[in-house]
């Protein structure tokens, strides 16, 4: 995890100075990257997120079709997918991306 390699970056005097990535904006890592070890994570909007599945799940449950406009390959055939954006939060639009959208309140991000 990015915490596990942060840990070891501190023990060695090298945080923040290595780029270290991490996935899903939990708050351990938006707390880090506005201290400056952890470079981004990778947030997924929380709303938009759950608006597509509940919009999904509405078609399927009234068997209407679902439009995949993308496929991935699993190494066997290739899936059919609703892929939606995902945001590079880094320290300098943390306010504007997973504090702005409520995801994480700004007073937990930047406590110390």
């Amino acid at each position: 995890t990015a915490g596990g390699a942060i840990q070891a970056l501190i023990e060695e005097n090298a945080a923040g100075k290595i780029i270290v990535t991490g996935q899903d904006a939990d708050l351990a890592a938006c707390q880090r990257i506005v201290q400056g070890t952890q470079t981004m994570t990778v947030y997924k909007p929380i709303q938009k997120l759950a608006t597509g599945a509940a919009a999904a799940a509405v078609k399927l449950a009234a068997r209407r079709p679902l439009v995949a406009r993308s496929e991935i390959d699993n190494g066997q055939t290739a899936v059919p997918s609703i892929l939606l954006e995902i945001v590079a939060v880094t320290k300098e639009n943390i306010d504007a991306t997973v504090i702005a959208d409520g995801f994480r309140p700004k007073e937990e991000v930047y406590r110390r």
